[in-house]
């Protein structure tokens, strides 16, 4: 999904020679996945021509115009009637991880999950405090803390749309708070052990320099 902020178009932004979305694809073509549905707005016919740079007989690209501006779970919502099976998968557009199907759906069945969402342990690059209520300083972790963040590739159902309410739903402040409220839907953490951020022109520079170096990360 894209959420049509200002400037160039994050998704089509080249690393390493391909368009960030052309890298996400291929993560999954890896697992035998070869249908894709792109959610955008801003710069839509950008989109377009992606999608017939890139689709052949293996690879169906389609292109919905949800508007400009949409929210991530407006988005989704708009796409609901594309959707031809009751499982599916979702992703954004602006980063790059080594989301293994596979050993997903495997981990997803023995732990009788009904939905998924990537984790990735992300490291604090600062000196992290603990403060009491009286302002004290009471501990302190010097860049060895981390904490558990949204990877951003899941595995979904149908179910969801019970939880989007209208199409100016954000999908990570919405509609994943109303999820998880719902104890009845049991949404397991999938840990991967790459991610990367596609935020800023220093974001571009580092995932050039890793996918040149070891262009098969993202399949590991």
């Amino acid at each position: 999904m894209n959420n049509g902020e200002p400037g160039q178009l994050k998704p089509l932004i080249k690393v390493a020679g391909k368009e960030i979305l052309r890298h996400i694809i291929s993560i999954y073509e890896n697992y035998g996945i070869g249908d894709f549905i792109l959610l955008g707005g801003y710069r839509i016919q950008d989109l377009i021509e992606f999608a017939s740079k890139y689709s052949n007989e293996s690879l169906r690209i389609r292109v919905l115009d949800t508007g400009e501006g949409t929210p991530t779970g407006g988005r989704l919502l708009m796409a609901k009637d594309e959707l031809q099976s009751d499982s599916f998968l979702l992703t954004y557009g602006d980063s790059l991880t080594n989301f293994n199907l596979d050993m997903c759906l495997a981990f997803k069945e023995k732990h009788k999950s009904d939905m998924i969402i990537s984790t990735f342990n992300k490291f604090i690059e600062y000196g992290i405090l603990d403060i009491d209520v009286d302002d004290r300083l009471t501990g302190i972790h010097e860049k060895t803390f981390s904490v558990p963040i949204n990877a951003g590739f899941y595995i979904l159902d149908k179910r969801v749309f019970k939880y989007i309410n209208s199409i100016e739903d954000s999908f990570e402040i919405d509609v994943l708070p109303r999820l998880i409220a719902d104890r009845d839907i049991v949404i397991s953490t999938f840990k991967v052990h790459f991610w990367h951020p596609m935020d800023t022109p220093d974001d571009q520079k580092k995932l050039n320099v890793i996918l040149e170096s070891n262009p098969e990360i993202i399949f590991k």
